[in-house]
């Protein structure tokens, strides 16, 4: 995280230009339609100036009486008529400004959303670990959102009375230099004060950008976790939580409000005093004739288009203060590292055989506590091969390294002899096929829930690879067969139908190497024989990794590693590990089988 620069010019010189440098590189592939858009917010503002012109002049003719009663109505409707055609003109233009303007930032936000949900995506796990769904997912809701409001209005605005603030000093400098320099004496401090506010304002707002970000948190744990809190009866629990963390940010929001509020309410001072000052001066000016009522009027009316425009640039600052702190976040993600895109990578198929050497792993959250020490594993092609023993001995670890979620701290891990670090990750992992304990159905249909082994599946080989699973029967019984909704995570299944979707998505993906999670711990007896049924299916010729407490999974397979503590203490097949009676193996066998 970037530490804030110690003064208010370097934050806006650096952090504020690097944002607005971010802005326009999304909005530079829209350049056919935001500069247009710009032409038309310059010319909306141009056109009120020349409003303002001719109504200055309409009443400083009046005033002077320079016009008797015929000529000053003539006038008068010849302006009229010239006056609305310039409101139609610019009500028009201002139609296609605001289309054009949306259809810019919309596209370019897009683009950041896409952006943005593309770098989280393929964020490696050391990272994702050590941030929250909740906080991740802030950063496209909240935060983007915060970045739309600046483009789609803001800025804008911005730039609108930026035109007309310069148009309006020019106009009335060419009224009168003397009471043009005496009115916009005040400018500077108003400046001072927008660089000394604005920082701190920022500071605050991107904090309570963070706060906001954690209360989404609260949020997304408790809904993906809802059994468990109702089950738990932990609803009251969940509020405090969501109040909590909402109550930190309602507290650095009302911080945040404290100092804008402070800076508004001082330059609306500003503002009632320098026109106070003013209206003092012009008259002191008028009763000395140095300017006569006429361009008196003229003066005041674009007088009052430039304070009216000079008034809004407080607000617009705040909000973009607000909006650049949102940015800032999105932008940290945007530069974090991520996982190699190496999607042309060769589709070479693997024949299986992985070895693993002295391995030695610790996670980079807890490095001190070392999870695999002296690793050593050895699979032939086409082996089923068990990992046995408590929870926490790294059973899992092996796996994640094997997927290259992690990288070992020593030792290597090769496929058929290469140094899977020399693999890219799209060979790696295509020849890799997953079925856990627990599995999380997307929400779509079950036919788009199967196909996610092998995107772009046709239908035949959806409904092979449910038959090979066991899953075409309870499937085809459904009224919507292929096409049901699974809902949420896959609710509308059961335990054993969502396990044996799993396995049709790894029959349809056709690795090379299978990795079974603990596949069958947690189903009932005639849910763990179709499974186990299925599964003995889909391990044919294949390499096959198993990870298993119930031991009655693994009695038939190649090689048996029991691990504890992060390191392997017996291996052999079951006959072999049952024969020794005081070995760790045995004793769990005599717990199960017996």
């Amino acid at each position: 995280m970037s530490v804030p620069e110690p003064t208010s010019k370097k934050l806006w010189d650096r952090s504020a230009w690097t944002d607005a440098r971010f802005f326009l590189q999304y909005l530079r592939p829209q350049a056919n339609v935001f500069v247009p858009a710009l032409l038309a917010l310059a010319l909306t503002g141009g056109i009120t100036l020349a409003f303002f012109n001719l109504l200055g002049k309409l009443v400083g003719t009046a005033l002077g009486g320079n016009a008797s009663g015929g000529d000053l109505m003539a006038e008068a409707n010849h302006t009229a008529v010239v006056l609305v055609s310039l409101v139609a003109a610019q009500a028009f233009i201002a139609f296609w400004r605001i289309l054009l303007f949306a259809k810019a930032s919309e596209r370019a936000l897009a683009s950041v959303r896409r952006d943005t949900f593309s770098r989280i995506i393929r964020l490696p796990m050391s990272t994702l670990n050590v941030r929250r769904v909740g906080e991740l997912a802030s950063r496209i809701a909240n935060d983007v959102e915060a970045m739309r409001e600046t483009l789609v209005s803001t800025i804008p605005m911005l730039i609108r009375h930026s035109v007309m603030l310069a148009g309006g000093l020019v106009f009335i400098f060419l009224k009168s230099v003397k009471l043009s320099l005496f009115m916009i004496s005040t400018i500077p401090v108003v400046l001072v004060l927008i660089a000394v506010f604005g920082a701190r304002i920022r500071r605050l707002t991107r904090k309570a950008q963070d706060e906001l970000a954690r209360s989404q948190v609260v949020v997304d744990e408790s809904l993906q976790s809802i059994v468990s809190v109702k089950a738990f009866r932990n609803e009251t629990h969940e509020i405090a939580r969501y109040s909590h963390q909402l109550g930190e940010f309602l507290t650095t929001a009302i911080r945040a409000a404290l100092p804008r509020a402070s800076f508004i309410a001082f330059i609306i001072f500003c503002f009632s005093v320098a026109l106070t000052l003013v209206i003092w001066f012009a008259i002191r000016m008028v009763s000395r004739g140095e300017i006569d009522s006429a361009q008196l009027a003229q003066f005041g009316a674009f007088s009052g288009l430039v304070a009216a425009s000079f008034a809004q640039f407080p607000e617009l600052m705040s909000q973009l203060q607000r909006a650049l702190g949102a940015t800032e976040r999105v932008r940290e993600i945007l530069r974090e590292e991520i996982e190699p895109e190496d999607a042309d990578a060769p589709r070479i198929r693997f024949q299986g055989t992985i070895e693993m050497r002295d391995v030695e792993f610790a996670y980079p959250t807890r490095p001190d506590a070392t999870v695999l020490r002296a690793f050593n594993l050895k699979a032939e092609a086409g082996q089923r091969i068990a990992l046995v023993g408590p929870s926490g001995s790294g059973k899992s670890t092996t796996i994640s390294l094997l997927y290259r979620f992690y990288e070992p701290l020593k030792g290597a891990i090769l496929i058929d002899d290469h140094p899977i670090r020399d693999l890219s990750l799209t060979t790696l992992r295509l020849n890799l096929a997953l079925v856990p304990q627990e599995v999380l159905l997307f929400g779509g249909t079950i036919a788009e829930n199967i196909a996610y082994g092998k995107p772009g599946a046709d239908r035949a080989e959806i409904e092979e690879a449910a038959r090979l699973a066991n899953a075409s029967q309870f499937i085809e019984s459904l009224p919507e067969g292929y096409e049901t909704l699974v809902g949420e995570r896959g609710a509308q299944l059961s335990g054993g139908q969502r396990q044996r979707i799993a396995i049709a998505r790894a029959i349809l993906a056709d690795p090379a190497i299978l990795i079974l999670d603990e596949a069958t711990s947690s189903l009932d007896a005639e849910s763990e024989r179709l499974v186990q049924e299925a599964l003995d299916q889909l391990m044919e010729n294949r390499t096959s990794i198993i990870i298993a407490h119930r031991l009655s999974t693994v009695r038939r397979c190649d090689q048996i590693l029991v691990m504890s503590g992060g390191t392997i203490v017996e291996r052999g097949t079951h006959d072999e590990l049952v024969r020794h009676e005081q070995s760790l193996y045995a004793t769990l066998a005599k717990l199960q089988l017996e």
